[in-house]
C-alpha cells in the first residue's frame, strides 16, 4: 500500500472534525501554538510534585516510586502531543479537549504526594480520565480518517486493555495494585510498536514542530534542576558561603545538561522512518526520568551540609541520573538525520557522552570524593567534556555557522 497523499483543507466551523495534517509532504512549516505551551504548564506542576516527593526520599525505594509516578505523566504528554501532531485544528473542540486533559493531569499533580500510598486511588482515577480521553480522541481521528483507522484500532486495543487494569487496581491493595499499573503501562507503551507498518502509509511527522515540542518538554524538566539548586540553598536559614557555592555548582550542572541536549539533539531532526521516530520518541523517557532525578538529587544535596559525607544511595542515584542523561543523549544523537556541514563527528560525539557518563558513574560507585562539594566538582568536570567539544567543533568549522547549528 502506498503512502496516502492529500492536503489539510481548512475548516471554518466552531466544532471541527479531526483531519490528518499533510504539511510535511508539502514542505510547509508548522510551529508550536500558544495552546500547547499553556497545556505544558500543568505538567510543570505534576513533575514538580513528583520530584519534590523523590527529593524527600532519595533512596532506591523512593526511586521506584518516582519512576512509577513519572512515567504515566510522560505518557499522557506523549499521547496529547502525538494526537495534536496528527489532528490539530483551530476549532473550539481542540481547546475543550486540551482543557479536559489538563484536568486529568491536574488531578495527578494533586494526588502525586503519596501517590503510591494513601492517594493511589486518586492518582489512578486521574490517569484513567486523562488516558481515556486521549484514547477517545484517537478513535475519533480514525472514525473521520479511514486511512488512520488501522492505527487507531491498534492504539485503542492496547490503551483500553491498560485502562481496564488501571480500573481494577482501584480495588486491589498494594503491592498487587502496582503490578496492575506496571502491566497497564507495558500494554500502552507496546501499542505503538504494533503500528509500524500502518504508520508508514500516513503523512510524515512534522520536522519543524515535533523536535520543538520535545525540546520544550525537556526545558520543563531541566527547570527542576534550577528549582532544586535554589530551593536547596533557600532551605538554610543562614546559608554559608559553602552552601551558596554548592547551589551554584548544582545550577551549573543543569546548565551543562541543557547545553549538551540542545547543542547535540534539539537542533537536528530525527530520521523520518517510523521505527526511528518511535525510537527517538521513546528515548526521551529515560532522558526525562534522569533529568528530573538530577533536580530532585540537587535539592537533597544542596539542602544538606556541603562538607558532610554523602549517603551512598544519594551519591549513587545522583551519579546514575547524570550518567543516564548523558547516555540517553548519546543514543538520541544516533537517531538524528545528518545535517549539511554537520560539525560533530557521528561516532566520536556519542562516545564522548557515554565515556563522560561512565566516569560519573564510577565516581558514584567508588564513593570518591566523599563530600558533597567535592563530588559535585568531579561530576561537573566530566559533564563539561561535551559542551567543550560542542564549542570546539563549532568554532573550528565556520561553514557550520551558516547552517545555524549552534543553538546559543
Amino acid at each position: 500500500m502506498s503512502k496516502v497523499e492529500g492536503t489539510c483543507e481548512p475548516q471554518h466551523g466552531w466544532w471541527q472534525k479531526p483531519m490528518l495534517h499533510f504539511e510535511e509532504e508539502q514542505g510547509a512549516h508548522r510551529k508550536v501554538t500558544w495552546l500547547e505551551l499553556f497545556y505544558d504548564l500543568v505538567f510543570v506542576v505534576a513533575i514538580a510534585q513528583i520530584a519534590h516527593q523523590f527529593a524527600g526520599r532519595l533512596d532506591w525505594h523512593g526511586a521506584g516510586e518516582f519512576v512509577m509516578l513519572l512515567v504515566p505523566v510522560w505518557w499522557i504528554w506523549i499521547g496529547g502531543t502525538i494526537y495534536n501532531e496528527r489532528f490539530e485544528s483551530r476549532g473550539v473542540e481542540n481547546r475543550v479537549f486540551f482543557f479536559l486533559q489538563m484536568l486529568g493531569v491536574g488531578g495527578i499533580a494533586l494526588f502525586a504526594h503519596h501517590g503510591t500510598g494513601e492517594n493511589a486511588v486518586g492518582f489512578a482515577l486521574s490517569y484513567i480520565f486523562a488516558r481515556g480521553l486521549i484514547t477517545f480522541l484517537f478513535l475519533r481521528g480514525g472514525f473521520h480518517n479511514p486511512v488512520f483507522r488501522p492505527v487507531s484500532t491498534r492504539y485503542a486495543t492496547g490503551f483500553i486493555l491498560s485502562l481496564i487494569l488501571w480500573t481494577i487496581s482501584i480495588w486491589v491493595p498494594a503491592p498487587g495494585k502496582f503490578f496492575l499499573w506496571y502491566g497497564g503501562m507495558a500494554l500502552e507503551l507496546a501499542a505503538p510498536w504494533t503500528t509500524l507498518k500502518q504508520q508508514a502509509n500516513l503523512p510524515r511527522f512534522s520536522t519543524s514542530k515535533m523536535p520543538e515540542r520535545y525540546g520544550l518538554f525537556t526545558i520543563i524538566v531541566l527547570g527542576e534542576g534550577i528549582v532544586g539548586a535554589i530551593s536547596g540553598v533557600a532551605s538554610h536559614h543562614h546559608p554559608s558561603f559553602d552552601t551558596i557555592l554548592q547551589g551554584a555548582l548544582a545550577l551549573l550542572l543543569s546548565f551543562l545538561l541543557w547545553w549538551t541536549y540542545f547543542d547535540f539533539v534539539a537542533r537536528r531532526v530525527p530520521r523520518p522512518k517510523t521505527l526511528n521516530i518511535i525510537l527517538w520518541s521513546y528515548a526521551h523517557l529515560p532522558l526525562v526520568l534522569c533529568i528530573v532525578a538530577v533536580g530532585a538529587a540537587s535539592l537533597n544535596l544542596v539542602a544538606g551540609e556541603p562538607h558532610a559525607t554523602m549517603e551512598p544511595s544519594t551519591r549513587m542515584l545522583f551519579a546514575a541520573s547524570v550518567a543516564g542523561m548523558l547516555c540517553a543523549t548519546a543514543f538520541l544523537e544516533t537517531r538524528l538525520a545528518p545535517a549539511p556541514n554537520e560539525p560533530t563527528h557521528p561516532l566520536v560525539s556519542p562516545l564522548l557522552k557515554v565515556a563522560a557518563g561512565g566516569i560519573v558513574l564510577a565516581f558514584g560507585l567508588v564513593g570518591w570524593p566523599g563530600s558533597a562539594v567535592g563530588f559535585l566538582v568531579c561530576v561537573l568536570a566530566a559533564a563539561l567534556v561535551n559542551p567543550a567539544y560542542a564549542a570546539w567543533v563549532w568554532f573550528r568549522k565556520p561553514e557550520a555557522h551558516d547552517a545555524g547549528h549552534y543553538v546559543g
